[in-house]
């Protein structure tokens, strides 16, 4: 009886065995992306993650760091400070020029977000919130709710948010996180801090903006589900996990691309949005868009935008 092969790298295997999916996608410049990939079997037992330097143009692939682990989140921001986060409680952060690796003692981490020039954070499960300031290591903080932490953003330390499951939206108030209760309770997935306003959104299609803890709801017209949302050249974008990109006008969402399933948008001068294998940049009239696969190698394609 012929013996099934032992495979102890997920890039020894077949193609035919391997599950591939961007984690994130950001813009480097006016034509390349940092992209996080998970490259694991389709059973998920083994795997790695890739960070990858892609020219959108020429397709060339510069594989910049592969960690020989499944991965939940990576989160990057220009000043090429970025935070990698391992099943396990293992968080990576990338300041500089070196790694750091820590084994935090949290059940579940789901996202990450650096306030710039303040402090780096992890979050995750039983309302855990982790914060690192490069002056003292990674602690956690207070927070009054015990829901899934799912996303956060901010403009400044007294500007700064959280959204979880079952309406759940925090506001920080120095290493303490607050409350605010909007009566919702949908899980909120998605948080933009833009102005004067917080823009949240999450499950069967509810998005709308707290403005004076009073939480205003749009005319979304989905029943999918918010993964993401994205500010770009003076309009606020949303992404959801059918149809693809909307964008927000006179409190209504407009269809703006049917990329199918997309759950992250990140804004330079493209606005770029990561679907799966896919990655597409979108600079205010014009959609480009890559397919990235492996291979003996990892590899990107010309991905057809006529559809859109």
């Amino acid at each position: 009886m012929a013996r099934t092969p032992v495979h102890k790298r997920v890039v020894d295997l077949p193609p035919e065995m391997q599950s591939f999916n961007a984690l994130n996608a950001y813009e480097v410049g006016r034509d390349h992306a940092r992209v996080a990939c998970q490259l694991s079997d389709v059973h998920e037992e083994i795997g790695e993650v890739a960070i990858l330097r892609i020219s959108m143009t020429s397709l060339a692939v510069h594989v910049e760091d592969v960690f020989g682990e499944f991965a939940m989140a990576f989160h990057s921001v220009r000043a090429r400070r970025e935070i990698l986060l391992e099943i396990g409680g293992v968080v990576r952060l990338h300041a500089g020029t070196v790694w750091r690796s820590d084994l935090l003692n949290s059940s579940f981490l789901i996202g990450a977000y650096s306030l710039e020039k303040c402090a780096d954070f992890v979050f995750g499960d039983d309302g855990q919130i982790w914060r690192f300031d490069d002056a003292s290591p990674w602690s956690r903080d207070t927070v009054a709710a015990s829901d899934r932490i799912f996303d956060m953003h901010g403009l400044s330390p007294d500007r700064l948010y959280a959204v979880g499951g079952n309406g759940l939206i925090l506001k920080s108030r120095g290493r303490n996180w607050d409350p605010i209760d909007v009566r919702i309770g949908t899980d909120f997935r998605c948080v933009l801090v833009e102005k004067d306003r917080v823009f949240v959104a999450g499950d069967r299609g509810i998005a709308g903006y707290l403005g004076d803890n009073e939480f205003v709801q749009f005319e979304t017209g989905l029943d999918s589900d918010i993964l993401s949302i994205c500010s770009f050249r003076g309009s606020i974008y949303f992404a959801d996990s059918d149809f693809g990109v909307h964008v927000l006008s006179a409190g209504a969402f407009e269809p703006v691309a049917n990329l199918g399933y997309t759950y992250r948008l990140n804004a330079g001068e493209w606005l770029t949005a990561a679907c799966g294998e896919y990655i597409f940049q979108f600079d205010g009239t014009n959609w480009r868009g890559i397919e990235i696969s492996y291979s003996g190698g990892y590899r990107a394609e010309v991905y057809d935008t006529s559809f859109i």
